[in-house]
């Protein structure tokens, strides 16, 4: 590997904050808008995820977005979540980003490429720089001062790119994993919809009775689960043990728009050696976990749930509800999952939410959601046809988690040049 050398980041290029200025009514419509946690959650900008938004001309101008631009989240509820980064390898016209955020924008690219940049601002060296320099007490943040004043360690330019085709092969094969899963859950949905919407399943005669086929009934959610409420665990339960001795705590901010979660950077908490006082919290395979607050910038995953695939991992924070089905009326995760990010669910959820200053939904109001409940006979033909298609998605999500691992272990040691590239 050649020789690093040393820059303060200011001395790459510069800062600049996002886009403030905007009301309820720009959201929805407009141009495209990077999110905070976009940013927050992908190394590379996700131009699936971006947002509309109407913004002023002048905005457009000035917190535009380019190819090779590097975005910081400004700020967390944790200091070791702060300035996560997002570098953008798309080329978006019009794109602007949200004000929680902040541009760095490269002189130029003949010191430090921007596929290098997506893994360097990741690596955990540049990880512990953040963690020191972040400020502040229930929420945390970092200047653009002390982010520009931190100096980093790169490579010539042809091992910045062989470091960045090595790790970006992985994610590529990560990004295969994910699109097919999007395919197979979609082929759920269409079965789903078909059943259980339109009424088109096998067997059914046409006969309706109030609107629904015979046998069919209008209940509530806690007809077909149980409800647990996450638990407010403590900083002070943050431990330091190897990763398969611990459990690590599933936040709101794990769940996706649409189903889905995010498991990158959960922290390990309590021993599993306290599995006994720790119970409920537990998470299992095919358990259901919803959004039950607003997210500031991300309303969006109000009521939304995540699908668990593993078990004995996982324990659920606060803000976060457990659907858990019993199985008492042969409804299990598949239809559930499904049901619960349907767009006509989250709507009729939504509206029973609690509007304060934080959005909220309440234990009684989840639970008493209306919701249609099928036939048993109808309910287990479903789960027969969909439940091989989930464990196909969660041998995916496996293969993710080993290929994100192998990709996690690489980069500091390529970044180091404790592992030198050929």
């Amino acid at each position: 590997m050649s020789e690093l050398k040393k820059y303060k980041l200011g001395d790459l290029g510069f800062f600049f904050g996002g886009v403030t200025s905007i009301k309820k009514e720009d959201y929805g419509h407009g141009t495209p808008f990077l999110p905070y946690k976009n940013v927050y959650k992908n190394s590379k900008v996700n131009v699936n995820e971006l947002e509309l938004m109407n913004v002023r001309p002048l905005d457009l101008e000035r917190r535009n977005a380019v190819y090779g631009d590097i975005f910081f989240t400004a700020s967390s509820e944790t200091p070791d979540e702060v300035a996560m980064s997002s570098v953008l390898l798309d080329e978006v016209e019009n794109l602007t980003f949200n004000g929680f955020c902040k541009r760095f924008r490269l002189n130029d690219f003949n010191t430090l490429l921007p596929e290098y940049a997506r893994y360097l601002f990741r690596d955990i060296s540049f990880r512990r720089e953040v963690y020191q320099l972040a400020t502040g007490d229930i929420r945390f943040n970092i200047s653009q001062e002390s982010l520009a004043n931190i100096e980093i360690e790169i490579p010539d330019l042809p091992t910045q790119r062989q470091i960045a085709q090595i790790l970006s092969s992985l994610d590529d094969k990560i990004e295969l994993n994910l699109q097919m899963n999007q395919t197979l859950e979609a082929m759920a949905q269409a079965i789903f919809k078909e059943w259980f919407v339109n009424f088109n399943f096998p067997g059914f005669d046409g006969e309706l009775v109030d609107g629904l086929p015979k046998g069919w009934r209008m209940g509530v959610l806690s007809d077909v689960i149980e409800f647990t409420n996450g638990f407010a665990f403590k900083s002070t339960d943050l431990l330091d043990y190897p990763e398969d001795d611990c459990y690590h705590v599933f936040k709101m901010g794990n769940i996706n728009k649409g189903g889905g979660f995010n498991y990158e950077g959960t922290k390990s908490y309590f021993k599993k050696a306290d599995a006994d006082k720790l119970g409920k919290y537990i998470l299992r395979k095919g358990d259901l976990l919803m959004c039950m607050t607003d997210m500031k910038d991300n309303v969006a995953l109000l009521g939304h749930t995540a699908l668990m695939n593993q078990d004995d991992k996982f324990l659920v924070n606060q803000r976060v509800g457990l659907l858990r089905p019993h199985n008492k009326l042969s409804i299990d995760y598949p239809y559930l999952y499904i049901l619960t990010n349907y767009p006509e669910f989250i709507k009729e959820l939504r509206s029973r939410a609690n509007r304060g200053v934080q959005v909220n939904l309440s234990t009684s109001e989840i639970k008493n959601t209306k919701i249609v409940i099928p036939e048993q006979n109808v309910n287990v033909q479903f789960d027969e046809l969909a439940k091989p298609v989930f464990e196909k998605i969660f041998a995916n999500i496996e293969n993710i988690q080993e290929l994100t691992q192998t990709r996690d272990t690489l980069l500091p040691k390529l970044m180091s040049g404790q592992l030198e590239v050929v």
